[in-house]
Order: structure tokens, then C-alpha cells, then sequence
């Protein structure tokens, strides 16, 4: 069915603009009626997948509003009108028109899940499989209140990343700036002066002169284009994931980065794994699905193949023990879960555990970086004023002799 856009009165005049499906212009006009909306402005979107709609929700947003309907569902109010409650107090019409579509095909007999499976960009597998799951055993708003638990924390966390990474990354980049023009203008502006003494200039002066030089040169900016070429081309031929599964399997040997990217991804992963098995979603499906939560795209790969190993009947506990950067602790506590059959509990405590390791792995690296930043600027300082330093002082030496 075609999409029309509309631009509308409400019964208190207050102006309000969504999307709305509609076979024709005529059912369009009538469901405006059934909403007591007098529309002003009301014509068939020419790109049928406007792509407004197609512009993904954040994650903070999303999981207000998938609050807001747990909380309406709860107190009885039917889905579709739930949907058009939360979608008035909605300022962004990006949104606003996300769910004006999605119940509108609610109102036309889709389920909740069917209709949000035609946005994939802010309604991933997760999100529909969960809803999917309430629908079918009957209790959408508590799934829904999960779910939104779930995003809440999902948006904390990368919150909390990137909150720590800004401030060092603005002090490298300064840095970075900093000595690249040191190098490029003052370095040979002041050093040139003691070439016209035909002496033999300090080993450090020499060397920062050579640096100088391929900054200052087309060499060092011909290398870089020719890096990007390289590493596109690489992309083109191997495929973008390929090469970022080998990328991202380097980061997790690399102590600084390791285990803050560990606990994040496992974190996010074994709660939405607690969270579908809960909803009684296959231990099968629930892996693949929550695979997905995962960002580090070789460590979901790894995860993502030990579903064969389950689907044969090896307990989920031995299957993460084959993937060796997953810490023993957390498959210990999986394992005495499954034993105990309180897996899904055990997978909750296990994500908050490693939430908390990572909160705090996250802050004590940061508070690391920041200084290591100072440091590694002041060095580089240094080592420029003492390849200034050194030939004044050969040449006051040169002269008092």
C-alpha cells in the first residue's frame, strides 16, 4: 500500500504532520476522520520508501518510547492506540511518522512484530523477536518493560564510551596537530640558521630535520593516499567484513582495548540471551539472535558458531569454553545455571557483572590514557627544544674558544 504524508489540524488546532498507509487518497481522508484530525495538506509520498522513515531511531529514544507502550499495554489500552498515544507526544517527525505507519498496519490486521519488521533500521532481529515472543505467550508489556530495561542500559554503556573517549581524543588530536606544525614550519625556521656554519649539527636536530622534511614534502602525503588506496581496494576485493573481522580480532590482543571490548560485548550478549530465553525463544535462535549484539565483528563470529555444538546437544557452558577470550568465570557461572536450571537468572547476574567490571576497566584505562597523552606530547616537546637547544650551545662553546 502507498504511503501518504499529511499535514493536519487536531480538535484543539494544534497542527501535527505523520505518514499514514492507505490503499487510495479516499481511505487516507477517512482514517484522518477516525482520528478527528482535519487535514490541511494530505498527498501520496512519490518515493514510496521515503527515506525519512528509513533513518534509524537511537537507542535512548527507543527505549522511552518502548517504555511508554510497555506502560499503556500494561493498563489494557489495545497496541494500535497505545502506538497513537505515544506518537503525540512525540515532537520528532521522524518518529512520529515511524509509528503512525506502524499502526496504521496494526489497524489493518499486521501483528506489532510484522509491522516493525518494516522498519529493520530501528527495530532490529532482537527488538522483533522479543515482541514477537509477548505477542505469542500473551504478556506483550512485560516483555516490552524487559526490552526497554535492556536498550536502557545498551545506551548507558555507550554512553559511558563515549563520555571517557572524548576528552583523550581531543587531547591526542591537538597533539598530533601540535607537533606536525612544530615540524612542518618552526623545526626548519630555526634550525636553517645553523646550516650556514657548515658544522656538523646534533644526531637529535638531524633526525627531527628528517622527520621535518617528509612532513613538509608531497612524499608523506602521496604515502597516505596511496595507504587509503591500498586499504580500500583491500575492502573492495576481500569484503568489508572479512577485513574488519581480522581488524577486530587484532583489537582483542591488544591489553588497553582487550577486556573493556570483551565485557561490553559479552555483557550486551548474555543479557539479551537471559532476556529471549525468558520469553521462551529456542537456545538455538536466541544464540543466533543475540549474536547480533555483539559489535566486534570476530568475536561474534566465534559466538555465533557455537550454536552447531548446542544444536547437538553440548551444554552452552562447554561451547563458550572453545572461544578463549571469553573469561572462565563467566562460562563457570553459566555452567552452574544450567545446572541448577536458573540459566536465565545466571545470564542476568553474569551481564551485570560484567557491566560493572567494565564500567570500572573503562575508568581506571582512561584515567591511564589522559596522562600517557601529556606525557607523549611533552616528550615530543622536549625533544624539539633540545634539537634547538644543542647547536646554540655548540655554537657559544665554538665561540667562547
Amino acid at each position: 500500500m502507498p504511503n501518504y504524508s499529511y499535514k493536519a489540524l487536531d480538535q484543539s488546532g494544534i497542527t501535527e504532520t505523520g505518514v499514514l498507509i492507505a490503499e487510495n487518497l479516499s481511505e487516507a481522508q477517512e482514517e484522518l476522520k477516525n482520528r478527528r484530525l482535519i487535514p490541511i495538506n494530505l498527498k501520496e509520498s512519490k518515493n514510496r520508501f521515503n527515506i525519512s522513515l528509513f533513518r534509524k531511531i537511537s537507542t535512548s529514544k527507543l527505549s522511552l518510547i518502548t517504555r511508554q507502550l510497555a506502560t499503556l499495554i500494561n493498563g489494557g489500552i489495545p497496541v494500535d492506540q497505545a502506538l497513537d498515544s505515544v506518537s503525540k507526544q512525540i515532537d520528532s517527525s521522524l518518529i512520529k511518522g515511524k509509528l503512525s505507519n506502524i499502526a496504521n498496519k496494526v489497524k489493518a490486521g499486521f501483528k506489532l512484530s510484522e509491522s516493525l519488521e518494516d522498519h529493520p533500521e530501528s527495530f532490529d532481529r532482537l527488538y522483533c523477536s522479543l515482541v514477537r515472543a509477548g505477542e505469542t505467550s500473551g504478556d506483550l508489556g512485560m516483555v516490552l518493560e524487559k526490552t526497554s530495561d535492556f536498550l536502557e542500559r545498551k545506551s548507558k554503556i555507550s554512553q559511558d564510551v563515549i563520555g571517557a573517549l572524548v576528552y583523550p581524543f581531543v587531547l591526542f588530536s591537538i597533539s598530533i596537530v601540535v607537533i606536525i606544525l612544530l615540524l612542518s614550519f618552526v623545526v626548519p625556521e630555526v634550525v636553517s640558521q645553523f646550516s650556514s656554519l657548515n658544522r656538523e649539527l646534533p644526531f637529535i636536530t638531524k633526525s627531527l630535520l628528517f622527520l621535518s622534511s617528509i612532513f613538509s614534502s608531497y612524499i608523506f602525503y602521496l604515502i597516505i593516499f596511496l595507504s587509503s588506496l591500498v586499504g580500500f581496494l583491500a575492502i573492495r576485493t576481500i569484503g568489508y567484513e572479512s577485513v574488519k573481522s581480522k581488524f577486530d580480532k587484532v583489537l582483542l590482543t591488544i591489553p588497553i582495548f582487550k577486556n573493556s571490548l570483551i565485557d561490553s560485548d559479552l555483557s550486551r550478549f548474555t543479557n539479551s540471551l537471559s532476556i529471549l530465553r525468558s520469553s521462551n525463544i529456542s537456545i538455538i535462535n536466541a544464540l543466533e539472535i543475540s549474536g547480533d549484539t555483539i559489535s566486534n565483528s570476530y568475536l561474534r563470529q566465534q559466538v555465533k558458531s557455537i550454536s552447531n555444538k548446542v544444536a547437538e546437544g553440548e551444554s552452552l557452558a562447554s561451547s563458550l569454553e572453545r572461544i578463549q577470550v571469553i573469561p572462565p568465570l563467566v562460562t563457570q557461572m553459566i555452567e552452574n545455571g544450567e545446572r541448577s536450571g536458573k540459566l536465565e537468572e545466571m545470564l542476568e547476574k553474569v551481564s551485570v557483572y560484567l557491566e560493572n567490571k567494565f564500567q570500572s576497566s573503562t575508568k581506571i584505562t582512561m584515567n591511564l590514557l589522559e596522562p600517557l597523552i601529556v606525557v607523549f606530547l611533552g616528550f615530543f616537546v622536549a625533544l624539539i627544544v633540545l634539537a634547538i637547544l644543542l647547536p646554540l650551545i655548540q655554537l657559544n662553546t665554538l665561540t667562547l674558544n
